[in-house]
């Protein structure tokens, strides 16, 4: 994430849950799921603690998960995410500063060979602009990259 100069975020940790809203039948099939809870936080000496969290899960587009090979089975899994982020220090001082992304994002792994995933790596696929919430147009901050570690914790 970048507000108005780089700072590196590393260490974060949460949990996800999803839950399957269909059937895929074309191709070889595969689900459609939705996103129903969702937090991760990392510590910055810089920011201190900084909190993604769900956003509104009406407007999301569901996910992907769809077989895409047989032998071995290979999935492709396309996230897709809105979600706030909480900046305990934002720059320049203040009360913490609430952000939400402008537009959704996208997490790729195109070749999980398990379902659920066991530390498999996830990939932003473009950078996400963050704005105050209700005004999409004062992008304060960018999320350039997002490399996400998945394993499934029953």
């Amino acid at each position: 994430m970048a507000p108005r100069a780089r700072t590196d975020l590393q260490g974060h940790k949460g949990g996800i849950k999803f839950r399957v809203e269909q059937n895929i039948s074309s191709g070889l099939g595969g689900v459609r799921s939705r996103i129903i809870g969702h937090e991760v936080s990392a510590n910055s000496p810089v920011l201190g603690t900084v909190t993604l969290s769900q956003a509104d899960i009406d407007v999301t587009p569901l996910s992907l998960l769809e077989l895409v090979g047989n032998l071995p089975p290979t999935y492709r899994n396309t996230i897709f995410h809105d979600f706030t982020c909480t900046i305990e220090k934002p720059p320049g001082g203040g009360p913490p500063l609430v952000l939400s992304n402008t537009r959704t994002g996208v997490l790729l792994n195109e070749r999980l060979h398990v379902f659920p995933p066991q530390g498999d790596v996830y990939q932003l696929q473009a950078p996400i602009d963050l704005a105050p919430v209700g005004a999409p147009d004062q992008v304060v901050a960018q999320l350039l990259q997002f490399p996400v570690t998945v394993s499934h914790n029953p």
